[in-house]
């Protein structure tokens, strides 16, 4: 009886995940700095993933919505056509990116600041994403769903000052018409209705915008029954 050397091997083939963690344990420290560093620097995306991940290693006491909204801008740069538009194709890529970047924020890992200033950048730009973006799929819709599930799970752990502060930014970006426009208004009141629900000033703040939205509707009675509903059903919340 003899062996057979040809014989074809039965072992399993590494996952993906085996191949990497395979490599990684044979390269050297400079070796995975530099992969890092030139992958950063060609990639956008992958650059954005690794500032959220890692911001607190730069100790900067700086708000971080602004480097958030320049980050965003930047990458809706990337995924323009020529006259600045973003075709269904390149929306479906963007917002994919965006999400990445909203998971990333989300681990226990990623400092709670910086999870706060990048939803708030997510939720201001929207209005001037949906002018220059085909959305035939809803994403941005979706992504404010994301972003305000991702906000309602730091809110928790803030201390009170910053859970104000949130609610009082929130309530500001509500109070502008565009998200009405847009139908992202109501993500945006889910969070204010919640986190109003045992404080009589905060539900007197949100009816007093309430109120403000009414005034500015004039004849358009669809706005008019839609944001009195919002009312009602504000306070049937909130009812003790």
């Amino acid at each position: 009886m003899y062996l057979n050397d040809n014989k074809p091997s039965t072992a399993k083939p590494l996952s993906r995940q085996g191949q990497i963690e395979r490599i990684l344990q044979q390269l050297s420290h400079q070796q995975l700095q530099d992969f890092v560093l030139e992958k950063a620097l060609q990639d956008g995306d992958f650059r954005d993933t690794l500032l959220i991940c890692f911001a607190d290693l730069l100790s900067s006491d700086e708000p971080a919505e602004p480097k958030y909204r320049q980050m965003l801008a930047n990458m809706t740069l990337r995924h323009a056509n020529a006259e600045g538009y973003i075709r269904s194709t390149s929306a479906q890529h963007l917002t994919d990116a965006i999400n990445k970047m909203l998971e990333v924020a989300r681990k226990a890992t990623t400092p709670t600041r910086e999870t706060t200033d990048l939803c708030l950048a997510v939720i201001s730009g929207f209005p001037a994403l949906a002018e220059r973006m085909e959305d035939p799929e809803d994403y941005i819709y979706a992504l404010m769903r994301t972003t305000c599930i991702t906000l309602w799970e730091c809110y928790s752990i803030l201390p009170a000052e910053r859970q104000q502060a949130l609610f009082e930014r929130i309530l500001q970006e509500y109070a502008k018409p565009v998200y009405l426009d847009l139908d992202l208004d109501s993500a945006l009141l889910s969070l204010l209705k919640d986190w109003a629900k045992h404080d009589k000033q905060r539900q007197r703040a949100c009816l007093h915008q309430l109120e403000q939205l009414l005034k500015t509707v004039g004849k358009d009675h669809w706005r008019k029954n839609y944001l009195l509903e919002q009312t009602n059903s504000l306070l049937g919340f909130w009812k003790p």
